[in-house]
């Protein structure tokens, strides 16, 4: 079995031994990375919702994509990009994803959805919106995308892995797409994702501002994506951190092992340590071992 290729029906404990064994170091972090400012050299905002849509909030930022133009032209796809941030906040730190990507060649999106006080469906609705507008090749800085790849960290791991899973799992009346094309990725990559909102290593504070306090079970059921999983979801890659103490590991593996139980390929790869959010994604030894191993991912599945 060789190290990065993608598992299918494999099992849990072998898989678990394989990542870390393979990539287990100990990683030391050189401090915060910052984020680009919004609007840097060769972005571009585009709305998601138009003029005078109620999905366009009178007390907050208007849901939109930030469009990262490749420097280099080579890559026919384009890299959704959900940010974490618990459904209370949009992280900036994922952003940095989409300058990662478009210097290899991507065409990438940042999608600022609603988050608290703005409730489910809100964020659904804006993170279904933005790949439907990118497959109608709605925007004129990119074109219809051939393949789409979508990425989540953290809560917009979860965000990510719903729409997924449940592509039409609500549709809103604003979208006049929502008919018309598919929400569903092409693949999804989930970055130290929050999964369930059943088990017992649930997000709380996640939860609750995406579901409000004691929230049905039904619901909660409902925007558990690794209770969705079937044949037809995308080719995933995971990666986390075994010492994640804001959003555990058991999230990865819990999703993993239920896209094995599917037969949707999934790789996973689980550091020992790392941590959670940029610590994780920008300490110096686990960047390069994830972006060297994701990139080989999607040179395999975008052949």
């Amino acid at each position: 079995m060789k190290n990065g290729a993608s598992q299918r029906g494999i099992g849990f404990r072998s898989c678990w031994m394989l990542s870390v064994m393979a990539l287990g170091a100990v990683v030391g972090w050189a401090g915060p990375a910052k984020a680009p400012p919004v609007g840097s050299i060769n972005t571009q905002i585009v709305n998601l919702w138009p003029d005078g849509s109620p999905n366009n909030p009178e007390d907050g930022p208007r849901p939109a994509m930030e469009m990262f133009l490749p420097f280099v032209d080579g890559q026919d796809a384009t890299i959704v990009i959900l940010p974490g941030g618990g459904y209370g906040s949009l992280s900036p730190y994922e952003r940095l994803f989409a300058e990662y990507f478009r210097g290899l060649g991507y065409r990438a999106a940042v999608v600022r959805y609603r988050v608290a006080p703005h409730r489910y469906p809100a964020p659904y609705a804006d993170a279904a919106r933005a790949i439907r507008l990118l497959r109608q090749g709605r925007s004129p800085e990119f074109a219809a995308a051939r393949k789409l790849i979508l990425m989540g960290g953290s809560a917009g791991g979860h965000l990510a892995a719903l729409v997924a899973t449940r592509p039409e799992l609500y549709r809103d009346p604003g979208d006049d797409l929502a008919m018309k094309v598919s929400a569903r990725p092409d693949r999804l990559v989930l970055a130290y994702p929050v999964i369930s909102a059943v088990e017992n290593f649930a997000s709380p504070l996640s939860f609750s501002r995406l579901l409000g306090d004691n929230p049905p079970g039904d619901l909660c059921e409902a925007v558990s994506p690794e209770r969705h999983v079937t044949a037809e979801n995308p080719p995933v890659f995971l990666f986390h951190a075994a010492d994640d103490r804001q959003a555990s590991v058991e999230n990865s593996l819990l999703f993993a092992r239920a896209c094995w139980r599917a037969g949707v390929p999934a790789e996973l790869h689980v550091f020992p340590r790392g941590g959670h959010g940029r610590l994780f994604a920008y300490g110096p030894d686990v960047s390069g071992r994830w972006r060297e191993l994701l990139q080989q991912w999607l040179a395999q599945e975008l052949r």
